[in-house]
């Protein structure tokens, strides 16, 4: 893990869990960046949203905090010495409702532009759930079947359905610059790292990289599935959003954390999610990329070894893979959109066959997969 420690000074300490935290870090250059860990409307288990701010050619803004949350987010810009008036660019790590939940209220509030990947513009008129055509694949058959036996589709989706409001007002939200693969301004390049979301970038500024959800301590993201755009959708994108495999899956996810693992071990994370936990702050590195594709090694393997064993259904799978507190109500269906990632990750490594009925079979000795991990990790 990194030993640069870039804090500086603490301007206010908030909860253990980092809400309310505002905090003065410097680069190794010198330059001060500002840490504020905007916290949610409503309890969480990744705690607040980490927003960051520096000047680059005018003051930077990287990420918001989710929705119901703004009045949290002037709050903690308060302590700073700056006025967020004088905001030039708010920078979107990706367009999950925790990163930019209160954009609708910021726009209202200030006269800064909007800066995102190029596929949030055309993605962000759609409801996540509006995107994906779960008829494409027998795993994502099973899911939605599994899924609307278990749990009705208002639960399934409740966490987004209780955002209404913040999805009418995204539909509407201008975004002024569309940024791409490293493309660079002034001292910040972009790297764009899919996988968690298709639109998901890092931001490198002199040693710090600020990771979204890229990379996150102590928690590990969570992978999108492989993904088949709904026809009426994909005939509204560009052309370069119509193929879906270089923005979606767990295989996508990983290849993007080798990416940024190949920028060297020079950065320092700062992430959007537990910076701050337990009283502790959590600085890491770009190791923290080995970490991740070795708990996802390990959740590889337990799915083999539970499908040798006999456990040949989505459902039995996630139910032996998952502690039972962890798929209590509508949690069941991100716990087995998970399994499903995995599983499309083992199809395309040819170590299962899954049936037209989901019947799940391991080929050969089901060990291909390691083979894929270690290339990914040859960095």
């Amino acid at each position: 893990m990194s030993q640069h420690i870039p804090l500086k000074n603490v301007i206010r300490k908030g909860n253990d869990n980092g809400d309310g935290w505002v905090i003065q870090l410097e680069t190794q250059t010198g330059r001060t960046v500002y840490g504020i860990g905007v916290a949610q409307a409503s309890t969480g288990r990744t705690g607040p949203t980490w927003s960051y701010i520096f000047e680059n050619d005018g003051l930077t803004i990287i990420d918001l905090g989710t929705p119901g949350s703004f009045d949290n987010f002037l709050d903690g810009y308060s302590q700073l010495p700056l006025s967020t008036k004088d905001i030039k660019r708010v920078i979107f790590t990706h367009g999950h409702s925790d990163h930019d939940g209160t954009a609708h209220e910021f726009c209202s509030f200030s006269n800064a532009e909007l800066w995102a990947h190029k596929n949030y513009a055309p993605l962000k008129k759609y409801k996540i759930w509006e995107i994906q055509d779960r008829e494409s694949s027998v795993l994502q058959k099973e899911l939605m079947r599994i899924s609307s036996i278990l749990i009705s589709e208002s639960d399934r989706f409740s966490r987004w359905n209780q955002y209404s409001d913040y999805y009418s007002n995204k539909k509407n939200t201008e975004i002024s610059r569309n940024l791409s693969d490293q493309e660079s301004f002034e001292d910040i390049q972009i790297v764009q790292t899919p996988g968690h979301s298709p639109d998901q970038i890092v931001l490198l500024l002199d040693n710090f990289m600020f990771t979204g959800d890229h990379i996150l301590p102590e928690i590990t993201p969570h992978p999108t599935s492989n993904t088949i755009i709904k026809k009426e959708v994909s005939d509204s994108l560009p052309s370069f959003l119509k193929n879906t495999s270089p923005w979606f899956g767990l295989g996508t996810y990983l290849n993007s954390l080798s990416t940024t693992m190949r920028l060297g071990n020079e950065y320092t994370i700062l992430p959007a999610h537990r910076l701050h936990n337990k009283g502790e702050f959590n600085w890491i590195d770009q190791s923290r990329g080995l970490e991740i594709i070795s708990h996802h090694e390990k959740r590889l393997k337990r799915i083999i070894q539970r499908l040798n064993s006999n456990s040949d259904s989505l459902e039995d799978l996630t139910r032996g893979i998952f502690e039972k507190s962890k798929l209590l109500g509508s949690n069941i269906f991100a716990a087995m959109s998970e399994i499903v990632a995995h599983l499309e990750f083992l199809e395309d490594c040819k170590d299962i066959q899954v049936s037209n009925v989901g019947k799940i079979t391991v080929l050969g000795e089901g060990d291909s997969y390691i083979k894929e991990l270690d290339k990914i990790r040859s960095v």
